[in-house]
């Protein structure tokens, strides 16, 4: 299949920012995502995008990420106090208070929504719960069989309602203004903390291909 009958799925991690100066898991962890995935005889295009840790540099990469049509668009960035990769189910509007890398702070917390004017709360289409039992269910070689948090099993995967209030949070939701079935947001833990980067991204990979798994689905019921 040539690269313009495949399918386009853009990957996007942030770069580093205060408290994670030197490296970002979350672009370390994607650009170590392969450049395809297949389903059912589909091709998948993933296009790997960085994107810098400020409110402008946001409004860019979705305007022109979605420009292009994409058939699925999953973001990525790290939370210092993760066990695990979290699946964020929806992003918060009016609680953007924190300067960006640039020192530049949006107008009344909020973010400006096209589609969905100024809401409170978007959620994506995307069954995240059924992602999660998937994922940890097919992942047991993703992580290291002897792992274990507060003498608990270590999980790949665990259901999140706690984007944030920074850029996480704002690009998810610029996202899901756009088009709330087709976006995701993934949060994932420190480097080695307690995931080796490598862990992560194959923890990454099989979310987007659930992902691409319901797209599928809901494609063949229409």
């Amino acid at each position: 299949m040539s690269s313009l009958e495949r399918k386009l799925i853009v990957v996007t991690g942030f770069g580093p920012f205060v408290g994670h100066e030197e490296v970002n898991a979350s672009w370390e962890a994607v650009q170590l995502l392969p450049e395809l995935l297949s389903y059912k005889g589909t091709d998948y295009q993933l296009e790997k995008r960085m994107v810098s840790v400020e409110y402008a540099a946001v409004d860019e990469a979705v305007i022109d990420i979605w420009q292009r049509q994409p058939e699925l668009v999953v973001h990525v960035g790290v939370s210092g106090i993760a066990k695990c990769v979290c699946v964020e189910k929806l992003a918060y509007n009016h609680q953007f208070r924190r300067p960006d890398n640039a020192g530049q702070y949006l107008n009344n917390a909020s973010c400006c929504l096209p589609h969905n004017a100024n809401a409170n709360v978007l959620r994506t289409g995307l069954n995240v719960d059924k992602i999660v039992d998937a994922v940890n269910a097919t992942c047991k070689d993703c992580v290291a069989p002897a792992q274990t948090v507060n003498d608990k099993s270590l999980e790949a995967t665990r259901v999140s309602k706690n984007v944030g209030g920074f850029l996480c949070g704002y690009i998810y939701l610029k996202s899901l203004d756009v088009d709330c079935k087709r976006s995701l947001f993934v949060h994932v833990p420190p480097i080695d903390k307690p995931f080796s980067t490598a862990q992560t991204a194959d923890i990454v990979y099989k979310i987007i291909e659930q992902c691409v798994h319901q797209l599928a689905a809901a494609c063949d019921c229409e």
